[in-house]
């Protein structure tokens, strides 16, 4: 299992998040504790408004626990996965919330805690270990959970018996085109696969001595080297989306700017969109419209099947879940049915309500064997329906990898493109209106320059009759006398 954790606010949009069925398959939130709200939504907004009463600007502790792709766990492993989290985090207390994603064949889960708890005794300081007079609402210190969580996902992947990824076992050997979410939405907005990109650029700087040998790799793929408004450098995509260089490359700015200099060496942002804009021919623009348009038109079908699948499996589940609701109930009378009447009844209800006796013992046996085979069936359609899935997956995948190819193709020959020095009809308006300013301001010079020079001998005389005034001075002889 690989564990991903971060600390944020904003319940509002972290519940929006979690119940996003547009861009997952199924979704369902399985544990809410700690809260006396009973959604997802007013739990974690509880959560957030307890933390208005503190200086805690991230009131939640969200981890993502995503399994192998071919691995099925039950709900009870993925329990355990939880109980170690909180165990080894300090969070065995706090506020809950679980909720499952399944997404293109693969299940997942997040996990969001409450940091807030109030503290009884003090932490730190000369008085630490010493009782409060008062219970003080704090959050959780949650110091290093990056490594932490880590060491945790390494232990899981040993006691559940799963294969441990390579990246897991030495941070070394690291898939250097694994994205982070940030990094996959840009992609999105401008239609490219995120691994392409960081490819792509990464091999641009591997190979790349200098600002302008990474701009020419860079040109050859339709992109451009500029300096961003705020500062490091950025990759201008021939759509106009500025690419952080240092998210695309997994690398500080430090490292960045010894190999590639200081930033403001570079064009700007502006400069860079301007010089893109002025190489894009109308064919160019025409041939990545009718690209676009031909992916989305191959996606459709796709896109129809998977609905198609999903609705089939939500009404399953939705069969499932009412077949087993009226099995419950009628299990429930048939345990009702065997309490007997009169006194020994009475016997039997004070039984059932302190949970001791055998016909107490019977009735617990026999709803902990129900509930294990509720889950068991429900665990057993969720497998084969993933497994549906993830066929239907392997059909997109194959698109997917096609439409990747046509797409570094066609970046390959715009890029080519915007190399050459083509004389568009853009760049003929633009060199004439240039050359219209040049003359004017040649002509111009040429004609003021004789009306200056007469101007300035004029000072010159003027100044030297100045000087000869001066030198008589006002109280000497009269020209009169």
């Amino acid at each position: 299992m690989i564990l991903k954790g971060s600390q944020r606010g904003h319940g509002r949009n972290l519940a929006a998040h979690l119940l996003n069925a547009r861009d997952n398959d199924h979704v369902q939130v399985a544990d809410l504790r700690g809260t006396a709200a009973e959604d997802l939504r007013g739990a974690l907004l509880e959560i957030e408004a307890t933390a208005q009463g503190t200086k805690c600007q991230q009131p939640f502790f969200q981890v993502i626990i995503n399994p192998p792709e071919a691995a099925s766990l039950t709900r009870e492993q993925f329990a355990a996965a939880f109980d170690k989290i909180e165990a080894d985090m300090g969070l065995a207390d706090h506020p809950r919330a679980v909720v499952f994603h399944e997404k293109n064949g693969r299940e997942h889960a997040h996990v969001v805690y409450g940091r807030l708890y109030n503290s009884l005794t003090h932490e730190h300081g000369p008085k630490a270990g010493e009782e409060r007079p008062l219970p003080v609402l704090k959050a959780k210190q949650l110091s290093f959970f990056k490594s932490r969580l880590r060491e945790i996902s390494q232990e899981l992947h040993r006691d559940m018996g799963l294969e441990m990824p390579e990246g897991l076992k030495d941070s070394a050997k690291r898939d250097p085109l694994n994205f982070d979410r940030a990094t996959w939405q840009q992609a999105q907005r401008i239609g490219e696969d995120p691994r392409d990109l960081k490819k792509i650029i990464g091999e641009a700087f591997q190979f790349a001595d200098s600002a302008k040998a990474f701009n020419a790799v860079l040109e050859q793929n339709a992109m451009q080297l500029a300096r961003g408004d705020k500062r490091g450098f950025v990759v201008l995509h021939y759509s106009g989306e500025a690419l952080p260089l240092h998210r695309f490359l997994g690398v500080k700015q430090a490292n960045v700017r010894a190999r590639l200099g200081q930033p403001e060496h570079v064009q700007t942002v502006d400069q860079a969109r301007e010089f893109l804009k002025d190489r894009m021919t109308a064919q160019a623009e025409r041939q990545i419209e009718e690209l676009k348009k031909a992916h989305d038109k191959e996606r459709r079908p796709m896109a129809q099947a998977v609905r198609q699948l999903k609705g089939e499996q939500q009404q399953a589940r939705s069969a499932l879940v009412d077949a087993q609701q009226q099995r419950q109930a009628q299990e429930t009378k048939e345990r009702a049915s065997k309490i007997r009447k009169g006194i020994a009844g009475l016997w039997d209800k004070a039984q059932l309500k302190f949970g001791a006796g055998p016909l107490a013992r019977q009735f617990a046996a026999e709803i902990e064997q129900s509930q294990q085979r509720d889950r068991t069936e429900f665990h057993t359609l969720k497998t084969d329906q993933l497994r549906d899935r993830r066929q239907l997956q392997k059909s997109i995948r194959l698109m997917q990898e096609k439409q990747r190819r046509e797409r570094q193709q066609a970046r390959s020959v715009l890029g080519h493109w915007l190399t050459l020095d083509r004389d568009t009809p853009r760049r003929r308006m633009d060199d004439h209106l240039s050359q219209l300013d040049t003359n004017k301001e040649k002509y111009m010079q040429e004609r003021e320059g004789p009306k200056r020079f007469r101007k300035a001998s004029d000072r010159r005389k003027g100044q030297e009759r100045g000087r000869g005034l001066k030198l008589t001075g006002p109280k000497g002889p009269s020209p009169k006398s």
